[in-house]
């Protein structure tokens, strides 16, 4: 059971909370035999000797009834939210140490996973985990009370709660596999909701508005559907529910009517049999409801432990040199990503220490993906990347990625000023040294370590949330920096800015830039040109100008 996994660790404070779910339920089962049957009995027969005694017992069991309750209660909502809190740190921890080659693509998805399955999870610990404890103990201590003091007639009770058993857990393996079939809905549905919301401006623009809303009805409808069908199955519970009870209590209630007529039970005796029964029909149809709580419940459980499942990242080795040239080689290097054809096809290629190097070639040639195989975040289908002539693999993981710095096309900020964005970034760097980086690629006069960023870098241009990226890369003092056009989104003067801030970096560093601009890496030592996943073409500006070839056809066009 995938509940029962995520609970498991909490075991010792759900086993605190059934100790505490003890009390009310005990106070709620002795009052039929201490207050109410002597008190008919006393009432019948005209003798009122102890009747302050048994009212006295009635105040003491109500008060423990009430303090116990909320007691539980209390601890019942501090659970509700612990647990789905711990859990969705471990996911998201479990997400972030991932194979990325396992991940699922969409990031909506995985989000609207993430909040809509754990949502799931605390509704079931607050409304349905604290009911089946306080009303499972109250309806076991009921039974114990009715066993004690009512067996025959309580044997006819234990033989009709099987068959409600196995009608609950009938519609609730029904419930369970709506419940997941929901859930997906739902994370499809989120997905489309972060694609609506994260390209506004460009949907509104291209008058996609009604292609967006369409995908998006698509969704929300598929969602509706089964979430109807979901509820349709579990609604069966109640209903039938009532109708087991309604039938038992009826039998019951002849036979101890037959049984104070025969002499075998006094009126107080039936009157506190019939309290027993009422109170245990209010567990018996809410755990019915909970079954239902329950079944779905594990369906976004199960989704979560697909999660925790996810295979780790591969492992990196252990070398930790006490230097580091930077020189990079690609032998026989080919990657594909699963389910698709090759993205690089026996990529050969040596990049020198401290060099500048340029990769350019049509868009879908490979060239961000070899970025990302150079970073080390994806192992070659076939083939190596080497460093300094070992295999990238087997560095250490922290040790490599202090060495190494890169700039994405879209760079990676976070809500907060500029100066927690460096110091996130640039582990250890100083105020002084961060603001020399930002003088360095040209914003320090446009921005200070104190503005104030948005998520995703908002309130910067486009071309200043790149400069800020740059930045922060050469505040890593990395031995090789690896940028993805880096250019595309800045004016000329900015390009130059950040052009001169890249060959003042250089001495000592090697440098792989990514571009489609080719004025900007024409000085680049070696430019490697890609088209379909293969290296066409390496050479220097002039060198590749001189020779017939998609370089050449680039410039002329």
């Amino acid at each position: 059971m995938n509940l029962l996994q995520l609970l498991r660790p909490f075991l010792p404070q759900i086993l605190l909370a059934a100790g505490l779910a003890l009390l009310p339920a005990a106070a709620q089962a002795w009052l039929p035999p201490l207050v109410v049957k002597p008190l008919f009995d006393q009432v019948l027969s005209g003798q009122w000797g102890r009747l302050g005694e048994v009212l006295l017992v009635g105040a003491g069991l109500l008060a423990v009834l009430v303090v116990s309750g909320y007691v539980l209660e209390a601890f019942i909502g501090y659970l509700s939210l612990k647990i789905p809190a711990v859990w969705r740190e471990r996911v998201f921890e479990r997400l972030l140490q991932a194979d990325l080659m396992a991940l699922p693509a969409s990031a909506g998805g995985l989000t609207g996973r993430l909040v809509a399955d754990l949502k799931e999870l605390e509704g079931f610990l607050f409304y349905s985990l604290g009911g089946l404890l306080v009303q499972g103990i109250l309806l076991l201590a009921l039974l114990a009370q009715l066993l004690l003091h009512y067996a025959q007639l309580t044997l006819y009770l234990l033989l009709v709660l099987p068959l409600m058993a196995l009608l609950l857990g009938w519609i609730g393996a029904w419930v369970t596999r709506y419940s997941r079939r929901t859930q997906a809905a739902m994370e499809r549905l989120a997905a489309r909701m972060a694609e609506g919301f994260g390209r506004l401006e460009l949907i509104r623009a291209l008058d996609l508005q009604a292609f967006a809303q369409a995908r998006f009805r698509r969704s929300n409808q598929q969602q509706y559907r089964l979430g109807r069908t979901r509820a349709l199955i579990a609604a069966l519970n109640l209903p039938l529910g009532q109708l087991a009870t309604t039938l038992l209590l009826g039998l019951l209630l002849a036979l101890g009517v037959g049984a104070v007529q025969r002499g075998q039970m006094t009126p107080g005796d039936l009157t506190a049999f019939l309290t027993l029964l009422g109170l245990a029909v209010t567990p018996l149809q809410l755990l019915s409801r909970i079954g239902t709580g329950f079944a779905q419940a594990e369906g976004a459980a199960a989704r979560l432990v697909e999660l925790l499942e996810l295979p780790p990242a591969p492992a990196m080795g252990q070398l930790r040199p006490q230097t580091l040239a930077g020189g990079l080689e690609l032998r026989n290097l080919s990657f594909a990503y699963p389910g698709s054809p090759a993205t690089l096809q026996n990529l050969n290629l040596r990049i020198a220490p401290g060099s500048f190097t340029a990769i350019v070639g049509p868009s879908g040639a490979g060239k961000s993906t070899l970025l990302r195989l150079l970073l080390g975040l994806y192992r070659p289908s076939a083939g190596q990347v080497l460093l300094d002539g070992l295999e990238l693999h087997s560095y250490e993981a922290g040790w490599l990625r202090a060495r190494m710095a890169w700039v994405p096309q879209e760079p990676l900020l976070f809500a907060g000023t500029v100066q927690e964005n460096l110091a996130a970034l640039a582990p250890g760097a100083r105020p002084e040294a961060m603001q020399q980086a930002l003088d360095t690629v040209g914003l320090g006069r446009e921005i200070g370590l104190q503005t104030l960023l948005e998520d995703d870098g908002g309130g910067l241009s486009v071309g200043q949330r790149q400069r800020l990226a740059i930045a922060a890369a050469l505040l890593r003092e990395a031995k090789i920096l690896l940028l993805d056009e880096i250019t595309s989104a800045l004016d000329r003067h900015s390009e130059g800015q950040v052009m001169a801030a890249l060959e003042a970096a250089r001495p000592g560093r090697t440098v792989i830039v990514v571009a489609h601009r080719l004025s900007t890496v024409q000085h680049a030592d070696q430019i490697v040109v890609m088209e379909k996943g293969r290296i066409v073409q390496v050479g220097s500006h002039a060198e590749l100008m001189g020779l017939p070839g998609l370089y050449a056809d680039f410039w002329k066009s």
